[in-house]
């Protein structure tokens, strides 16, 4: 049921995004309707900045999106403790090696998870997003990132679709493994 409520949450982030990319596209169109119709009377800093936003839009969609992404397999993982092994467990696995901690008390090892480590990369990127804005010394630790620390992250979307199915991935086989030991 976790597992189902954890996708749920994940469907709900890509349609934020459908929703966001049709939003920003309507708004660059108005924008070169208004820059057309125009006919060179609106100053240009006018349009170059309302461009600009609608490109921090994109960076700022794609950021909620890796957040709320993470936030899911937080989320599922910290329940599926709950069940596995009580609510004093659970009330430490935010913390990611106290997660990995308990898991191994349960028999699981989280290396072994199918896409473990492309979902730490998700905890890495997320972390990045929340407090540094920046390729942090973390994420910089993978290989797609490492030529980028200290750089400012962009634009996430590519990393979003990346990351999404392997984030299911992971979570299927972590709930899969759970149900194993019961």
């Amino acid at each position: 049921m976790f597992l189902r409520l954890a996708k749920y949450g994940m469907d709900n982030i890509d349609e934020f995004l459908n929703l966001a990319k049709k939003a920003r596209r309507l708004q660059q169109q108005g924008l070169e309707r208004i820059a057309a119709n125009s006919g060179g009377n609106t100053p240009d800093d006018w349009l170059v900045d309302d461009f600009a936003q609608l490109d921090d839009f994109g960076s700022l969609c794609a950021e909620f999106a890796i957040v709320g992404l993470w936030r899911c397999v937080e989320l599922y993982g910290t329940k599926a403790i709950r069940v596995a092994s009580g609510n004093e467990a659970a009330s430490k696995v935010f913390n990611h090696k106290a997660f990995q901690k308990e898991l191994l008390n349960l028999g699981i090892v989280e290396s072994r998870i199918r896409c473990a480590r492309s979902v730490d990369e998700l905890r890495c990127l997320n972390n990045s997003i929340k407090h540094e804005q920046r390729v942090g010394s973390e994420l910089a630790g993978f290989r797609l990132w490492q030529s980028k620390k200290g750089r400012e992250l962009g634009n996430l979307e590519h990393q979003y679709r990346r990351l999404r199915p392997v984030a299911e991935r992971y979570l299927v086989d972590l709930a899969d493994r759970l149900d194993r030991r019961s």
